[in-house]
């Protein structure tokens, strides 16, 4: 049985590498992406309202203390870790579909003017919430001289 889970993850990070590869070229995000590198993808949500650019990402379990978020001027990364204790190690699972181990979330900002200095960022009920404020964008009226 064991080689049968290890044959069948074999084949999923290679249809996940082949799906990255894809995503690369489209020249945008795909979760999948991370997947290829032996690390799991925590499920999101991003969305703006008029002032705020929102990133919510599903972690429970997480030791906040793990969480690392970088950024570059088009797109944050975030890393983590999640692991869960077994008192026994001869142990019979049933159902296994809580991912475990290193995870890694990439989200691109959108087109427009973030404040990307001061975001704020909280860690709650499992979720870790990241908000940018939106930098309004300015019309100037230009007169034009006709002679």
């Amino acid at each position: 049985m064991s080689n049968f889970y290890h044959d069948l993850r074999k084949l999923q990070n290679e249809m996940i590498k082949v799906v990255g590869e894809f995503s690369n070229l489209a020249n945008s995000s795909m979760s999948l992406n991370a997947m290829s590198d032996n690390v799991w993808v925590p499920k999101c949500d991003v969305f703006s309202t008029d002032n705020h650019f929102y990133i919510v990402v599903d972690i429970a379990g997480v030791d906040k203390d793990s969480i690392k978020i970088n950024t570059t001027e088009k797109y944050l990364i975030i890393t983590g870790n999640r692991q869960f204790e077994v008192a026994s190690k001869n142990i019979c699972y049933y159902n296994m579909e809580i991912e475990t181990g290193k995870f890694k979330r990439k989200i691109n900002f959108p087109d427009g003017e973030i404040d990307k200095e001061n975001p704020q960022v909280n860690y709650e009920n499992g979720f870790l919430n990241i908000i940018y404020k939106l930098i309004p964008v300015e019309e100037k009226t230009i007169f034009i001289n006709i002679e």
